[in-house]
């Protein structure tokens, strides 16, 4: 019987995690990795990255400087460094011992702790992924001996999960952005793929308002990504129940995209809550679109 691995948002990351963070787009590595690395600057700990390619300290975090981080200053204070040890051919074979000695370095320079971000090429893996597997493995004592946090990144549209399914079983689990909301009743969390939002439980007048700041926040990013015809996902599946007022708050965000080209797409919309849209109407709000069940996510 397979056993699901563990899943934690980054804030959920506690001293000694070695995470893995499969990601299906750039925005999705993004935000995870700066959540990632802006909570531990928050916390006392140096940023660490270990990219695959030798690219600038600047270049390599300018994605931080949306998120209100001065990068430059950053490195320059030596809160942020990156090495580019593992974008060199045998950047693998002593990849625990680089980490080992950057985190005694940290607590050295007076940091509670170190965060790392690894990502490798798959060139670089080994045949059938073996030199990858052995480093990954090496990795646990350091991390299981030393106040240190660990991200390594996976590009899904490099390798599968056939493939990431072992490599999970090298770490403690896995690594997922950050809820935007969560309630005795609802949880919001963002997708990638597609871009949007998945409402899980129950929404009613008592979070109806953080479903409608979500709502907002995700519309103004599929503006910033499509100029025009911006599209915003919502995934229903995991949705239990909606009252009146919060799918009277999808049909205003409908029309207030189709007012901008945009659309309101809804995936998993319960018979139920489908019927009560065909009865009033609102399934024919201009801007909203219903994916036919088996459609989506």
């Amino acid at each position: 019987m397979a056993v699901t691995p563990t899943l934690k948002t980054v804030g959920q990351m506690r001293q000694g995690d070695h995470l893995l963070l499969g990601y299906d787009t750039d925005e999705e590595r993004e935000t995870v990795l700066a959540a990632f690395l802006l909570d531990g600057l928050a916390s006392g700990h140096r940023g660490f990255l270990l990219p695959p390619a030798d690219i600038p300290a600047g270049v390599a975090f300018s994605f931080l400087e949306e998120h209100g981080c001065r990068v430059d200053e950053e490195i320059a204070a030596g809160r942020l460094c990156v090495d580019p040890h593992v974008a060199a051919p045998e950047g693998l074979w002593d990849l625990d011992e680089v980490i080992r000695r950057e985190t005694r370095r940290a607590v050295g320079d007076g940091y509670l702790g170190l965060r790392v971000c690894t990502e490798i090429l798959r060139a670089q893996a080994g045949k059938g992924l073996k030199t990858l597997h052995d480093s990954e493995l090496l990795l646990e004592s350091v991390f299981a001996s030393l106040p240190v946090l660990g991200i390594c990144q996976y590009d899904r549209r490099v390798f599968d999960e056939s493939e990431l399914t072992p490599l999970t079983g090298l770490h403690h689990g896995r690594v997922a952005a950050d809820e935007v909301w969560r309630d005795d009743l609802l949880a919001i969390t963002r997708t990638f793929a597609p871009p949007g939002l998945a409402l899980s439980g129950e929404v009613d007048d008592s979070n109806v308002t953080a479903v409608a700041r979500a709502l907002h926040a995700e519309t103004a990013r599929a503006r910033a990504r499509t100029a025009n015809g911006a599209c915003t996902h919502v995934d229903l599946h995991d949705l239990h129940f909606i009252d009146v007022g919060a799918m009277r708050l999808l049909m205003f965000t409908a029309l207030a995209l189709y007012a901008a080209d945009g659309t309101l797409e809804l995936s998993g919309v319960a018979p139920h809550v489908q019927r009560v849209m065909r009865v009033t109407g609102w399934d024919r709000v201009p801007g909203l679109r219903i994916e036919p069940q088996g459609e989506g996510i």
